[in-house]
Parts: C-alpha cells; sequence; structure tokens
C-alpha cells in the first residue's frame, strides 16, 4: 500500500500541485508566492560569494530544515563545525520565514530554498553540490526526496523526531506516505519512547533511536552565552520576578486584570510582548493606565521600581530575561497555540500556560512532574488562576530558595542530544 500511494504521490499530487501553484502564482503574494518563486528559481546565497566549487569539492554536509525546525538544526551544525571544521554545511528549507534566521547564521556556508519534489530537480540538486549526508531536522521529510538520495547513496537521517499519537502523519493517507519516507533513511532519532513506539506500530524498518530533543542543547547554549542586558534595571535578590514572555492580545486580556488584582509589594513584573510595533505597545500602554498599572519602558528607562511592569519594547533577549524572573507565563496559550516553554524551565522557572497548549510537548509532559513549587508546568483558565499562582508562588519561592536549582536540574537531563546524534553519523 505505501508504495502504491508514494507511486500517486510522485506521478499525481505533486504534478497537479505544482500545476495549480504556477497558475496561481501571479495572484497569490507574500509567504506563499516567495516560496513558490525561490523553489522555481533555484535560489540559493553563498555565506561567501565565490565557493560554489570549493563546497562541492570539499562535499558538504546537508541539513534541511522546514522553517522553525532550524532551531533544533543550530546546535547540531555549531558542534559539527567544531568536529570538522573544512566540512561545508549547506541547509535547505521549505518556508521562505526561515531566510532571517539563516541570515544570521554564521556557521553555514550555503543556504537553498530545496527543489520542487520531483526527481529529477532532486538529483540535480545533488549533484551540483555533490554531499556526503542529509540530515532532515525535526519533520520535514519529502518522500521523492528521500528516496532520491537513497538511490544517490546519500547517507541519511531525521534528528529530533517526534511522533505524538495524535500527529496528522499518522493518520489516513498520510500514514502510508510516512511510512515509505521513514523507510528510505538509515537512522531515525526520536525525542522519546513513545516516539519510538508509534514508528515501530507503523511498520518502519529504519533503525531507530531515542536521543531526545536538540532544542534543549540549544537553549542552553543560549543560557551559557547570554546576550547583554541593561545592568541598572537588573532586579534585587529580595524581590519576586513574574515574566509574560510572548505575550499576545489574548494573553494579556488575561494578565492585566490578574496584575492588578495583587499586591506588588516586593514584587516587580516583565511583559514582553511577541509584537513590539508601535500599535501593540501604545494599546499596552492604555491597558496599564486604565488598570492602574505603573510601568517602565525596557529601551528609555535607568530604573525600574518596586511594584511595576518592565515592558519589554526590545526583541531578542527574552532568553536572558527569564533568568532575571522566579515565575513565568508563556504568550500564544489563550490565542492558539503557546510558544515554547523551554527557555523559560531552562532557567529554572516553573510555568504557567493557558488552555491551548496541546501543541508544545514539555508543557504537557512537565505537567507531571511535581517539586516543591508543586508541577513545574500549570494551566490557567482566567486572571483569578494567575492571580492566584502567583501569590502562591511568592511564598514558596521563600519557603523553598531551591526551587530553581530543582527544574535546572530536571531539565538539564535533556542535555547532550546534540552529541547522541553526531557520534552515530559521524
Amino acid at each position: 500500500m505505501s508504495m502504491l500511494v508514494f507511486w500517486f504521490y510522485k506521478t499525481v499530487i505533486v504534478p497537479f500541485a505544482w500545476i495549480i501553484l504556477q497558475i496561481a502564482r501571479p495572484f497569490i503574494s507574500g509567504k506563499l508566492r516567495e516560496m513558490i518563486e525561490d523553489k522555481n528559481n533555484a535560489f540559493y546565497k553563498m555565506v561567501h560569494p565565490g565557493t560554489e566549487k570549493l563546497i562541492t569539492l570539499h562535499r558538504p554536509l546537508w541539513i534541511h530544515a522546514a522553517s522553525g525546525e532550524i532551531e533544533y538544526a543550530r546546535p547540531v551544525i555549531r558542534e559539527f563545525k567544531k568536529k570538522h571544521p573544512d566540512i561545508p554545511v549547506i541547509v535547505t528549507y521549505s518556508s521562505p520565514s526561515a531566510k532571517k534566521i539563516l541570515e544570521s547564521m554564521h556557521d553555514i556556508d550555503m543556504w537553498a530554498a530545496l527543489p520542487w519534489d520531483f526527481d529529477f530537480l532532486i538529483s540535480a540538486f545533488i549533484e551540483k553540490w555533490n554531499p556526503r549526508a542529509l540530515l532532515f531536522s525535526r519533520t520535514d521529510v519529502w518522500p521523492v526526496l528521500a528516496r532520491t538520495a537513497k538511490k544517490k547513496r546519500l547517507t541519511t537521517g531525521l534528528f529530533s523526531a517526534t511522533f505524538a499519537d495524535n500527529s496528522s502523519r499518522l493518520k489516513g493517507i498520510s500514514k502510508f506516505l510516512t511510512k515509505y519516507a521513514m523507510n528510505q533513511l538509515d537512522e531515525i532519532h526520536c525525542v522519546s519512547e513513545e516516539d519510538r513506539r508509534n514508528l515501530y506500530l507503523l511498520g518502519i524498518k529504519t533503525r531507530i533511536e531515542v536521543s531526545g530533543d536538540t532544542r534543549f542543547d540549544q537553549v542552553f547554549h543560549r543560557l551559557e552565552n547570554p546576550k547583554e542586558l541593561k545592568n541598572e534595571l537588573m532586579p534585587s535578590t529580595d524581590e519576586f520576578v513574574f515574566i509574560a514572555g510572548s505575550t499576545w492580545p489574548e494573553d494579556e486580556e488575561v494578565l492585566v486584570p490578574a496584575l492588578a488584582k495583587i499586591k506588588r509589594e516586593n514584587l516587580k513584573i516583565i511583559i514582553a510582548p511577541h509584537e513590539t510595533g508601535p500599535d501593540h505597545l501604545e494599546k499596552l500602554e492604555k491597558q496599564f493606565a486604565e488598570a492602574g498599572l505603573p510601568y517602565v519602558l525596557y529601551s528609555k528607562s535607568t530604573q525600574w521600581p518596586v511594584g511595576s511592569i518592565l515592558l519589554v519594547d526590545k526583541v531578542g533577549i527574552l532568553a536572558e530575561l527569564y533568568t532575571w524572573a522566579d515565575m513565568a507565563f508563556i504568550g500564544g496559550s489563550f490565542k492558539k497555540q503557546v510558544h515554547s516553554v523551554m527557555e523559560a524551565l531552562a532557567a529554572g522557572l516553573p510555568v504557567m500556560v493557558g488552555p491551548h497548549h496541546q501543541n508544545n510537548r514539555e508543557a504537557l509532559f512537565y505537567q507531571k512532574k511535581n517539586f516543591s513549587s508543586g508541577m513545574i508546568v500549570q494551566v490557567v483558565h482566567s486572571p483569578e488562576d494567575v492571580s492566584v499562582l502567583i501569590d502562591r508562588m511568592r511564598k514558596k519561592s521563600f519557603a523553598f530558595p531551591h526551587i530553581k536549582e530543582e527544574i535546572r536540574s530536571e531539565i538539564g537531563k535533556n542535555k547532550n542530544s546534540t552529541q547522541r546524534v553526531l557520534s552515530s553519523f559521524f
């Protein structure tokens, strides 16, 4: 059945989708049109212009990451380059959203749009760049790509793979394509035993290892190599700091009334919105004023009074700000889906999330872990839930000063996935 589905995908679905996208392209805008044009033009960018022949000569490592999956690939690339500085690394992406991340990465040699999933285009890409291996980050294993790489005798593997029980890739017609694509690979490195079990139940014959989630290594690397913060705003050790990270308006509608209810003696609050445009910041400032909440802007302040909100109008420093805090709320969880809880947990913080957190493995898993602080991750549904939990944690943080160390130790068990993956291939 898997072979039949693959044949139908290769000969009908892919060509039909390609034709539809080409016809629709003039009427499409945004990222979708950019994706179509990048693939049509075989777009690529050299980090060091003029080194195409050198890359081909040294046979690069090829990593494919759809978009945000590049965060899982970062530590793999970094550690690979430490061990093999003379071997180039090329990265392909599916979504143009990845370009901004790739532009900031200086340990890769070339990045490019993944070709359309036609075997002749994949073959041409492989022949041009002459890679020694192809590693997929997280999820984005295209069936024709995997089959063509196998025919070309490329070493192939998938890392930080996750296949939860409710995954769409394990249901309907998709499960046959998943089975076919996974069976083309040499190795699969899963996040958990649950993932391995689900793949075995699907009938995967490829070697499967449980190696963990490489993104934890990236999070800890970030904490060990922090960006500089404004030291004059750093809270003192006797102040309890609550941080709300990557918040959206739906989150703020719950947080603001909650914060207005609680006593703010020896309390400082950080709100770091996901979007820091002027419209959003002005709306937030108005909400604070109406609720009687004093605040200061991160970029303009040299002092942060007790009982007030530090409104963060600068992007890229949230991981560092978590290290200032004692408890966190993770945004997106009152909107549609929660942002990553990893950075807050790695900083040792008990975390609260709203009802929309089923997309996040760590948010679900760590609800089951109980320490002196209670559960590491707790779910809130209302302003009252938020205010009660903040007050409860303020009391516990003084009674159990080792809470952060407990959580850091627990999260630290997830380190070194990157080494396990790389040692298996190189």
